[in-house]
């Protein structure tokens, strides 16, 4: 919305975020789905209220990884008279559709890992906040999870953990099986866990036949 463009910065600003994920674009099949809020392309300059943002780059995630743009942007305002400069990376996603889900990629663990290090609070949105955004912080979720060397729950119950924070998270079924085809192509298609596993390798073939017949 329109007039949530000075909150939002005046948000980043006050949290002191250093990545935004936009998992939208502004207009999708004819109708505004988010306001454009930053300057898109480099060397643009938009103030908004009392902040000011400057474009510096604009680049792709990875060679291989084009559908998600890269903004760096360089945000201005004034605190008791000083004035404050910070750096803020903007992440685009453009290809994940609003109701559904992008094509299986390690898109969603190249992004992830670019914005895993930052010890600032990470701003996720899409267009509702619930769908595209859900299922790319329950992928976060169990890597955290993993990477910590935490036991994984089930599903149902990691969603259910995660509607506690933020009710209606994931909107439908094609977005709660993304996850799952996620990571199952994370670790048997890139780390090949299970591939000598005859029965596991049976069920996951059959997995990505139905998820295909689903998605496509």
């Amino acid at each position: 919305m329109p007039n949530s463009v000075v909150d939002f910065w005046h948000m980043v600003v006050q949290e002191e975020s250093d990545s935004i994920v936009m998992l939208t674009n502004t207009i999708e099949k004819g109708l505004n789905k988010c306001e454009q809020y930053w300057p898109n392309d480099a060397g643009q300059t938009s103030s908004y209220g009392d902040i000011t943002v400057s474009n510096i780059t604009v680049r792709a995630l990875a060679p291989d990884e084009t559908n998600v743009r890269v903004c760096l942007l360089k945000v201005q305002w004034k605190e008791n008279g000083r004035e404050k400069t910070r750096e803020i990376r903007h992440y685009q996603w453009i290809n994940w559709p609003d109701r559904g889900v992008p094509p299986c990629r390690l898109t969603s663990m190249v992004l992830l890992s670019n914005i895993r290090g930052t010890k600032k609070p990470i701003v996720v949105h899409c267009s509702a906040g619930i769908g595209r955004t859900g299922a790319i912080v329950a992928i976060e979720y169990i890597l955290e999870k993993l990477q910590q060397g935490i036991p994984c729950e089930s599903m149902d119950k990691i969603l259910k953990e995660l509607r506690n924070q933020r009710p209606f998270t994931i909107q439908n079924d094609m977005q709660y099986l993304y996850v799952h085809r996620v990571m199952l192509f994370y670790f048997i298609d890139k780390y090949k866990i299970f591939a000598d596993n005859e029965e596991v390798m049976t069920k996951y073939k059959q997995f990505v036949a139905d998820y295909d017949k689903v998605t496509g």
